[in-house]
């Protein structure tokens, strides 16, 4: 009986954390974050902001952007699965929103960036991951 509870408790775990048909699952480094009220879960240093420069606009991934030359408190600048910068351009193609960082829905953005005024090579420390757009 027991192993049947635990059996079925695995099942609608698993059912409950397949993706729907319209919103592929993002990667397991860039979680998303949900911008309805009561749901979205980004912490105050940030906003829930969608990722326009993604080539498929209709399914872009909202994540949790840090102010413009921070990055997330209490981890490695390096640490992908808290944090990452995007490989973001402006619609002329150039570049655009690449110093900005964007962190897991909770994570605190207080901490300075050690180039925090060099606008799209700003937070150079904070990795870029590109499969995130």
């Amino acid at each position: 009986m027991k192993t049947l509870i635990l059996a079925l408790a695995s099942l609608l775990a698993l059912a409950s954390a397949t993706p729907t048909p319209n919103q592929p699952s993002p990667p397991a480094t860039c979680p998303n974050c949900n911008p309805n009220p009561g749901s979205n879960f980004c912490d105050i240093t940030t906003s829930c902001t969608v990722v326009s420069a993604h080539p498929d606009i209709k399914h872009a991934p909202y994540y949790c952007a840090c102010r413009a030359g921070y990055r997330a408190n209490g981890c490695d600048a390096g640490d992908s699965t808290i944090q990452w910068r995007l490989p973001w351009p402006a619609s002329d193609r150039g570049p655009s929103q690449e110093g900005r960082v964007f962190v897991k829905p909770g994570v605190v953005c207080d901490t300075l960036c050690n180039d925090p005024y060099a606008g799209v090579n700003a937070c150079s420390e904070v990795t870029q991951m590109d499969k995130c757009l």
